[in-house]
């Protein structure tokens, strides 16, 4: 196992970034740039609103929270379930809307998205959030907490726990690709933590083709819309 260059924890071969300490690999990302065709690093703007993905991804959280809300108290009791229906989908449809409105000002805020760096290898695809993605995360974190909200805490703490990931191509189960996003979405065999790869105009052909030779079993899509 090789090990990170900045704190000394071991980490996967190929691996952009040290899981322990955050930092990226110089040392592979020398190879990458030596040899041309084994990794491309780059950093980026993460969409928010205007990215069908997080959008989806903020939609579902919300039904699914609420549906699992109203199914244990149709479990508890069917006349209390049949009572909170409507508001329980009131609220549903209250924090959809908050929180694509807080989406929308992420992005106006930090001019087009916070800043990534993102990752394709030979091992798999990996990103790291920025600066701007660690203190809004902390902010809000402080701020629900503060309002004694126990949802948006657990949110926020969901967020700060994924400001970096890797996925190796062995765990994908199927690729998406947005050409007018310039995103491309993977999802996991196991079907959870799903992530986006934000790309530049300059390499977003480039990674189309780094993902296509390294994943050629995965299925793979491109949406025309």
């Amino acid at each position: 196992m090789p090990y990170c260059e900045s704190c000394g924890e071991e980490i996967k071969e190929g691996a952009a970034f040290c899981p322990s300490c955050g930092e990226k690999q110089q040392q592979s990302e020398r190879k990458s740039e030596s040899k041309g065709d084994e990794g491309l690093f780059w950093t980026a703007k993460s969409k928010v609103i205007t990215s069908r993905p997080v959008v989806t991804q903020i939609t579902m959280l919300f039904v699914i929270s609420c549906l699992l809300v109203l199914a244990f108290m149709f479990i508890l009791d069917v006349d209390a379930g049949l009572a909170a229906t409507p508001f329980i989908l009131g609220i549903m449809v209250f924090f959809i809307v908050l929180g694509l409105i807080i989406a929308a000002a992420i992005q106006f805020f930090t001019k087009g998205g916070p800043d990534t760096d993102f990752a394709v290898t030979k091992k798999g695809i990996g990103y790291r959030a920025g600066k701007e993605s660690k203190a809004i995360n902390r902010a809000t974190l402080a701020g629900t907490a503060i309002g004694g909200s126990l949802a948006g805490a657990g949110g926020s703490m969901i967020n700060i726990s994924r400001e970096m990931d890797f996925m190796s191509w062995k765990e994908m189960r199927s690729i998406t690709v947005y050409p007018r996003e310039r995103s491309l979405l993977f999802y996991r065999k196991m079907l959870i933590s799903p992530f986006v790869l934000y790309c530049t105009p300059d390499n977003f052909e480039t990674v189309k083709g780094l993902v296509r030779k390294y994943a050629p079993g995965v299925p793979y899509k491109e949406k025309r819309w």
